[in-house]
């Protein structure tokens, strides 16, 4: 293999593995994204529990 075909190889390799690591990055924010959602959504209801939610809502 010629020094040109070794360097086209590594840095193939060596974006292979960032593209890797983005999308790994990107699935665990996304789910750590969440988690972060529910604990809020759930904080919000339990310190909102004085708030009478029926004049906002027509029956």
């Amino acid at each position: 293999m010629d020094e040109e075909t070794k360097t086209r190889l590594r840095h193939i390799r060596n974006a292979t593995k960032v593209n890797k690591e983005h999308a790994e990055n990107t699935r665990r924010q996304s789910v750590e994204r969440h988690e972060r959602s529910r604990a809020q959504v759930k904080a919000e209801i339990y310190d909102n529990r004085n708030i009478n939610y029926r004049k906002h809502v027509r029956f």
